[in-house]
């Protein structure tokens, strides 16, 4: 999951693994921790499969730069037209992939929006559904309540998405 978000962030710049890993905790959030430990073995992988290659320039901190070799643009190419797993990550994933999508072609790009927005459609209108089965079937129930609020969370999540879809797909244009 990593790996397509840090051939995207080299692509744009080369980078130390230091900075590679606080831009990747402020793209997951702040309850998000990217270990050096998960890191290094990743970066380490990367390089010895040819998709990177450490350079012999510093940055302010004195730490090498990472630098995508064309086999690793060959990589990010692969990774973005893959589909998105339905898991615990598929969020993760979209939003890595939606922050490079000025690195790939323009149907590609669409074809990623298209995708997450079918995706948190599909999530919005299941738990719309969920909300009007609750009301049909459990009117008096005492978890009523707390399901409808956490179904109406669902809701505002998925509608939150789709706006930033809409205005990612408006700067594309």
């Amino acid at each position: 999951m990593y790996e397509l978000y840090i051939l995207g962030q080299l692509l744009f710049t080369d980078r130390s693994a230091y900075k590679l890993r606080f831009v990747l905790e402020n793209v997951l959030g702040d309850n998000r921790k990217v270990s050096f430990g998960v890191l290094y073995p990743l970066l380490e992988k990367m390089e010895i499969a040819g998709t990177i290659l450490m350079t012999d320039d510093l940055d302010w901190r004195g730490k090498k730069k990472l630098h995508v070799t064309q086999l690793g643009r060959e990589r990010f190419e692969t990774l973005m037209r893959e589909p998105v797993k339905k898991n615990a990550h598929m969020n993760d994933v979209y939003l890595f992939k939606l922050s490079s999508l000025s690195l790939v072609e323009r149907a590609l790009a669409q074809k990623i929006i298209t995708d997450f927005r079918a995706e948190k459609q599909a999530q919005r209108d299941k738990h719309s559904a969920h909300i009007d089965q609750l009301q049909r079937h459990h009117p008096d129930a005492p978890f009523l309540k707390s399901a409808m609020q956490t179904n109406q969370l669902q809701i505002g999540l998925a509608d939150t998405y789709l706006s930033y879809l809409d205005t990612i797909e408006s700067e594309l244009k």
